[in-house]
């Protein structure tokens, strides 16, 4: 999380670079030598993907996935996509999807050449939803789809080791898997108290945004290292886990100069409390 001022632009590159740095740095360096970076729409500007493209070497592969704001001549680039282009497309559970297919246009795309070389754009189309449609562009209208556009580095004969990893359908789904940042990541955080911002102060606002920080930190961990192998969960969001794990109907007795949690019998997740407290209390403290 990084703290602006509420003036901030969405697209300022220092401010990406800033925290795609950071986050680079916490993965582990052995880790750091092949790595995919998911950007939303803001992600679409020449700085930034020109700075993803710097980051390769011989020692080190960085792929990306990027939203892309459609322009009118994004939207001429699908008017000359052949019908048999389009290909279903694909669900992350491997299945297909209904009213929504995916194509490349990075052979169409007439702004392509104002970008940087090795990108790709793929272009997926969905049947609007009644929400949707005051939103739509004018041809949007007329077709009866609604477009997005991806641009990427994945190279037209995909990720080595990854079969299939080159097909539209494949990137497509890999990027829209970037959507757990809004669910497991903006909405945890807004749940562990971010959603009362702002505050009249600067400093106030600083303090509040790390605590939320912390305690979104924690839940995954929590979810990650403690209930890894249970359904309801690994998944589970901040309210869940509050409910069944953090809050339960429990005693603090002492005892013999021992302290003794005294569980409810009949709380139903008592056997879920326990794992997953025996699970964190068996790590070894932090070096």
């Amino acid at each position: 999380m990084k703290l602006r001022p509420g003036n901030a632009s969405s697209n300022t590159f220092t401010d990406h670079e800033e925290v795609l740095s950071a986050a680079m740095r916490q993965v582990p360096s052995r880790f750091r030598r092949k790595a995919l970076v998911r950007v939303d729409g803001a992600g679409a500007s020449h700085d930034l993907v020109k700075h993803l493209l710097a980051l390769n070497s011989k020692r080190k592969t960085v792929l990306f996935t990027t939203g892309w704001m459609i322009t009118e001549a994004d939207e001429d680039a699908v008017r000359q996509v052949p019908a048999g282009a389009w290909k279903p497309g694909i669900c992350q559970d491997g299945s297909i999807e209904q009213d929504k297919d995916v194509a490349e246009i990075t052979h169409l795309l007439s702004r392509a050449e104002n970008w940087p070389g090795g990108l790709r754009w793929i272009v997926r189309r969905v049947k609007p939803s009644r929400r949707q449609m005051p939103n739509l562009t004018a041809w949007e209208k007329k077709s009866g789809w609604r477009y997005s556009v991806i641009c990427t580095n994945i190279p037209g004969n995909g990720i080595g080791g990854v079969p299939g990893s080159h097909h539209p359908q494949f990137i497509d789904v890999l990027h829209r898997e970037h959507a757990v940042v809004e669910t497991a990541g903006v909405r945890t955080a807004k749940a562990m108290g971010l959603r009362n911002l702002p505050s009249k102060t600067w400093q106030v606002n600083a303090g509040w945004v790390a605590a939320a920080n912390i305690a979104a930190d924690l839940a995954a961990w929590t979810r990650l290292l403690g209930c890894h192998d249970d359904p309801d969960l690994r998944d589970a969001d901040p309210d869940t886990l509050r409910y069944r794990i953090w809050h339960l109907p429990a005693r603090l007795a002492r005892h013999a100069r021992q302290r003794a949690l005294a569980i409810s019998g009949t709380w139903p997740w008592a056997g879920a409390f326990l794992t997953c407290w025996q699970r964190l209390t068996a790590l070894p403290a932090p070096a």
